[in-house]
Order: structure tokens, then C-alpha cells, then sequence
């Protein structure tokens, strides 16, 4: 009986995809471009040359893995294996994903979000093992999530749960690409936190950022990393911008702990790299903003698997469904 599942984490970058054994163990990974650029059929061919390379790699026939799970990027549903659209992926637009890649590979495909595969991942090998009630927060260029409730990944009456990046933290603040103002991700997210910083600057304010460009207010030349760099070294901008940020994800996480009442919020992505310096700060103010009449156990974590998560997690949810 085949025990090995096949993972991918689709990107508009990039793609990485492992075969991973029953126990988690990851028993062949590849990564390879995505040439998004090329269209929809070009990424699905590419897509079906990584599965035949990664059977080769594990020493494995194809009837010695059960089945696909992909994670994707953007709006889908899950239960009909469609992708509606996914950001910087041109010709993706309602395409029929999971039939096309299970009829090229023979092969039954799970197909889900991005955010919530790289959640169970953590769920099933990372920092939620043992855990069966956590929400993710992925903050990189926007703020992606996933939620887990008993065990299961929610997605919601229509595959539109965990959309926690568009929660509104700010009314009529700043306009979000998602039509919104004051959307999460405009303040907590990883380009947030430049973004912000650059524009404080090209408004007039002081700051050790100027010289990287700040004072032209591109968001490219003042990252967040420059930001928390600055931040440490006690330039009284950076200081503001990066304990607002850090204000906003532990609002976030009040917002879930009262909606969900988790076990663990888990922090992912590029902005997690600054360590205690964005961990300290969240969870102080976490402290300070907490419901005080019921007992604060929810943990706020960071994640562990790094590059991994989303594969991991895409071939556990394979193995939840057709296992």
C-alpha cells in the first residue's frame, strides 16, 4: 500500500514540492522557477515534469504515491479544484487545476490555498505539533493566514475563511490593492512596514533611512529589515514604525483570540527573521490589550519550518482527504 504523498507550494516566484512519507519525513525536494510569466499551461507543464523528476529522485514508482496536494496562491475553491485567479500569474484565471494535474499524473489532487497549506503544515510538523486549535499569520509582501479548528483547516461555508490580512484594523486608513482602506496588511505586513517608513520620510520626517531612498518614498529602498535595523540603533522613526507594526499584529491577535479562542497564534514569514525584536514587542502589547475576564493561555509563536511549511502541509491535507 502506497504511504508517500506528493506536496507543492505553488508561487508566482517559485515552486517548491517534496515527496513526503506518511510520518513527515520529506523523502525527495525540489525547487525550480515558476516562469509565471508564460501562462497558465506552461506552469502545468512544468508542474508534471517536477512530479516525474521527484518520483525519480525518491527511487519511487508512481503507484507508491497516493495522491497530489498543491497549495496556491489567491481566491479558489477547494471543492471544486478551481483557481479563480492568483496574483502575478497571468492566464490563472478560473482554471481548473486540480483535474488538470490529476489527469496528466494520474494521480487524485487536493487543491488548496497557499496560506492554509503552509498552516497545516505547521499544524501537523511545526511549532502547532501537538496543538489542535491555531491561526497562522504569514507576513511577507501581504499578510496571509490559516486556521485550524480541532484539528481540521477551516475554510469556511465558501473557501473564504482566514482572510485575516483583510480584517480592518484601521477604518478609513490606508487604501489596500483589495479595494478596502486600513486592511491588516497596509500596517503589519513586511512591504507595510518600508512603505510606511518611506513615506514618513517623503513627508518631511528625519530619519538614518533618508540615504536608502526613503526621502523619494519608493518602498523597494527602505525594507523592513533596514527599518528594524534602525529601529535598534535608535533612530526615532524606525523606533515608531516598527512598534506600530508590532501594536497591530497583537491586535490582530486579540481580534483572534476573542473570535476563535485558539490554542497558538503562529507568525511566519519574511518579517519573523528580526527574531525577539518583533516577538518581544507583540506580545507586551498583546499583554496590555488582552480580554482580562477570561484566562490568557493562547501562545504566540513563531514558526519552524520555514521553506517547507506549504508542502508539507499541501500533501498532510492530501493524505486528510484521500487517506
Amino acid at each position: 500500500m502506497a504511504d508517500n504523498w506528493i506536496g507543492i507550494d505553488l508561487g508566482g516566484t517559485n515552486i517548491k514540492a517534496g515527496v513526503v512519507a506518511d510520518g513527515g519525513a520529506v523523502l525527495a525536494r525540489r525547487e525550480v522557477d515558476t516562469q509565471a510569466d508564460r501562462g497558465f499551461e506552461h506552469v502545468l507543464a512544468r508542474l508534471v515534469q517536477l512530479v516525474s523528476d521527484l518520483l525519480a529522485d525518491a527511487g519511487l514508482m508512481r503507484t507508491a504515491v497516493r495522491a497530489i496536494g498543491i497549495g496556491v496562491p489567491g481566491p479558489l475553491s477547494h471543492h471544486r479544484g478551481i483557481v479563480f485567479s492568483a496574483p502575478n500569474m497571468p492566464g490563472w484565471e478560473n482554471a481548473p487545476v486540480r483535474d488538470r494535474l490529476s489527469g496528466a499524473t494520474g494521480l487524485p489532487v487536493s487543491l488548496e490555498n497557499d496560506a492554509n497549506a503552509a498552516c497545516f503544515g505547521e499544524l501537523v510538523a511545526g511549532a502547532g505539533r501537538q496543538m489542535q486549535d491555531i491561526v497562522m499569520l504569514t507576513l511577507g509582501t501581504g499578510v496571509g493566514s490559516g486556521i485550524v479548528l480541532g484539528g481540521r483547516l477551516w475554510r469556511g461555508s465558501y473557501d473564504a475563511a482566514g482572510e485575516i490580512g483583510h480584517t480592518i484594523v484601521v477604518p478609513g486608513g490606508r487604501p489596500c490593492p483589495c479595494g478596502q482602506r486600513g486592511c491588516l496588511e497596509r500596517y503589519a505586513s513586511a512591504s507595510a512596514v518600508g512603505q510606511r517608513a518611506a513615506e514618513a520620510i517623503a513627508a518631511g520626517e528625519e530619519s538614518t533611512l533618508a540615504p536608502l531612498g526613503g526621502a523619494r518614498g519608493t518602498a523597494e529602498a527602505v525594507t523592513a529589515e533596514a527599518v528594524e535595523r534602525a529601529a535598534a540603533q535608535g533612530d526615532a522613526l524606525a523606533r515608531r514604525i516598527w512598534d506600530e507594526t508590532c501594536y497591530y499584529l497583537a491586535l490582530a491577535c486579540v481580534n483572534i483570540k476573542q473570535t476563535f479562542d485558539p490554542q497558538q497564534v503562529v507568525l511566519a514569514g519574511g518579517l519573523i527573521n528580526a527574531g525577539d525584536a518583533l516577538m518581544t514587542p507583540v506580545r507586551r502589547h498583546y499583554d496590555g490589550l488582552h480580554w482580562r475576564i477570561t484566562p490568557n493561555r493562547m501562545r504566540i509563536d513563531f514558526a519552524t519550518l520555514g521553506g517547507n511549511a506549504g508542502l508539507i502541509g499541501a500533501a498532510a491535507l492530501a493524505r486528510s482527504e484521500f487517506g
